[in-house]
């Protein structure tokens, strides 16, 4: 369900944002160095850095806002 919205989300931020699908058991690396303790999750960067996480399934409208919050300047 997440990963349709997200797919959602990517084309209408198109050319403003990427996505990335991560697999918490095959890349248990990264999971452990985010702190990835519970799946769906969604981390939003900025220039590297993490600056929002949400976690759980939510509204389309709840990840927008997010994403909005992480693109302003």
């Amino acid at each position: 369900m997440v990963h349709r919205v997200i797919d959602e989300l990517a084309g209408e931020y198109e050319g403003r944002i990427q996505c990335f699908v991560l697999n918490a058991d095959n890349d248990s690396q990264i999971a452990e160095e985010y702190e990835i303790k519970a799946v769906p999750v969604v981390l939003l960067f900025k220039n590297g850095e993490k600056q929002e996480t949400v976690v759980g399934t939510m509204p389309k409208e709840f990840y927008a806002a997010a994403i909005e919050r992480v693109l302003k300047p």
